[in-house]
């Protein structure tokens, strides 16, 4: 006669396996980190999020489950970071949106985007440039320049949203060069840079994301970059550093956090198995693909740390004197 007691034990041992190596979604399960991403699916931060997912959990040895939580310019998911316990449970993407410019530009003001969270790495950054129509009878930056002191209205230049990354960019610029900019934004990247392309604005600030194949086939002429050297994908293309422009030197940069306190040792080992995903060569090839470009060095905790601090002094009084503002 078989032993029952037996039979059940074994049935239950089956299934006691079988729910251990099946991830539980509702509800995150100990030692799972929680990854949260303050936008869509399907936009740079996700894409960033899932290029780095698999080897970050690897080399933590723990499940990353990743975690859309759109809305407020990035700031409604940045602010679950911040009220996260600093155990290294939960990390987020951080960029020059949620962490830079919004604790700038939002009333009230959300958070403190350097001393209200732990920057562990920087995972990537994009640089801006400028871009004419292909048609367009401007040839240079100097050019555009010259045409924004000369005519009574100016000239026009889009970005891809009012309070983002290049608008600032054109405000500092209208500071520093003279003239009139007229600033026209539109609702991301794509229909920006379709504008452009169909001559609605003189020229166009934007994150090079995006923007690589419209360069090649002519449609655009990419006339300055915001990158520190020479940047090898835009050959020829000046630096606003070399055009006389240094303060314009800036990227839009994508990174991962934790809230304040975190202990240095959980930092120094995310930083460490982040560290290890970037030197990589297929994250690498992926994060070109997207637009995204490997820093070609290893950026310490404490320099991202430092990035949001230098953003702040900059920037700040670029937002409060075009009083710009996010709702």
């Amino acid at each position: 006669m078989p032993d029952v007691f037996a039979m059940q034990r074994r049935s239950l041992l089956a299934v006691a396996t079988a729910c251990l190596a099946v991830p539980h979604r509702a509800q995150a399960q100990p030692g799972t980190i929680r990854m949260i991403v303050p936008f869509a699916p399907g936009g740079a931060s996700d894409t960033t999020a899932r290029i780095i997912q698999p080897g970050l959990a690897a080399g933590l040895g723990r499940t990353i489950v990743i975690e859309n939580r759109a809305g407020a310019s990035g700031s409604i998911g940045t602010r679950m970071l911040v009220q996260a316990p600093p155990d290294g449970s939960v990390i987020a993407i951080t960029n020059t949106s949620p962490t830079g410019i919004v604790p700038l530009a939002m009333v009230p003001k959300p958070y403190d985007g350097d001393t209200d969270f732990t920057h562990i790495a920087m995972v990537a950054d994009t640089p801006t440039v400028m871009l004419l129509p292909g048609n367009s009878r401007f040839t240079s930056f100097a050019q555009v320049v010259e045409a924004a002191r000369a005519r009574p209205a100016g000239v026009t230049y889009g970005s891809s949203g009012a309070g983002g990354m290049q608008h600032l960019q054109g405000e500092m610029l209208a500071k520093l060069s003279g003239g009139t900019w007229v600033h026209v934004p539109y609702r991301g990247t794509g229909p920006g840079l379709q504008a452009t392309i169909s001559g609605e604005v003189d020229c166009f600030l934007t994150p090079l994301a995006g923007t690589t194949g419209a360069i090649e086939a002519g449609q655009v002429k990419a006339i300055a970059v915001s990158t520190a050297e020479p940047f090898a994908a835009l050959p020829g293309v000046p630096t606003y550093r070399a055009l006389g422009l240094p303060d314009l030197t800036v990227s839009s940069w994508t990174g991962i956090s934790g809230p304040r306190g975190m202990p240095a040792p959980i930092v120094a080992e995310m930083h460490a198995a982040m560290q290890k995903v970037l030197d990589d060569a297929d994250t690498q090839r992926r994060l070109i693909a997207a637009g995204l470009y490997p820093l070609g060095r290893t950026v310490s905790s404490a320099e991202y740390q430092q990035v949001h601090a230098d953003f702040a002094r900059v920037w700040g009084p670029v937002v409060r004197e075009a009083r710009i503002t996010i709702d």
